[in-house]
């Protein structure tokens, strides 16, 4: 019987409540930013800073190392844009909603005092989707990267805050949201913002 002991107490340990395999942050938070420069009219058209919320998925790679899927939402507008539209004409302001998706991870800068600090990055798409009739929807390729730090409270709970900048590819001269006659046509290359936010971080 004795041989089956070590056996029995690594299966209690790879069972025992401090091995997990995920862990979930729902996030709310605060983003800013975010203008675009209209080439025919010269006009900038600024994004207003509103509420965002989301959730981080993160799966254990390497010690203090994560991989994560982060999924962000952002309901707003963009002031005074001209538009041509069968509904409406003239300059509005244009209900948008930004949805963020990426893929990427943290690694640490230091786990000291209790509180763990790291940088976080991610590489995905943006989704941007006016609320306007004869608007279409836009998908762009986008990447963050952020700092934040995670205090634990207990062995599978933590606070999590953090901020991170969003970039947004997108050509200049390339046209946005417009379906048919209607184009805004926009110059750079980055859409920019930033967002603060906070979450509780639970493990499983």
């Amino acid at each position: 019987m004795n041989i089956f002991k070590p056996i029995l107490l690594l299966t209690l340990l790879s069972f025992s409540p401090i091995s997990y395999s995920i862990e979930i942050t729902p996030l709310a938070g605060l983003r800013g930013g975010g203008d675009f420069v209209d080439t025919a009219t010269n006009n900038n058209h600024t994004v207003e800073a509103s509420d965002s919320f989301g959730v981080i998925v993160g799966f254990p790679y390497e010690k203090g190392k994560m991989i994560e899927i982060y999924y962000s939402r952002q309901s707003s507008d963009i002031n005074s844009v001209d538009v041509n539209l069968e509904s409406i004409t003239g300059r509005v302001d244009i209900p948008l909603v930004i949805n963020y998706l990426h893929i990427g991870g943290t690694t640490p800068i230091s786990e000291d005092s209790g509180l763990d600090t790291f940088v976080s990055g991610g590489l995905g798409f943006t989704y941007l989707s006016p609320d306007l009739d004869g608007l279409q929807s836009d998908l762009r390729a986008s990447f963050s990267i952020g700092v934040g730090l995670k205090w634990p409270v207990t062995d599978n709970v933590s606070l999590r805050v953090e901020t991170r900048a969003l970039a947004t590819l997108y050509n200049s001269n390339s046209a946005l949201f417009c379906n048919g006659g209607c184009s805004l046509t926009v110059n750079g290359s980055l859409f920019v913002q930033v967002e603060i936010f906070a979450g509780v971080a639970i493990k499983f």
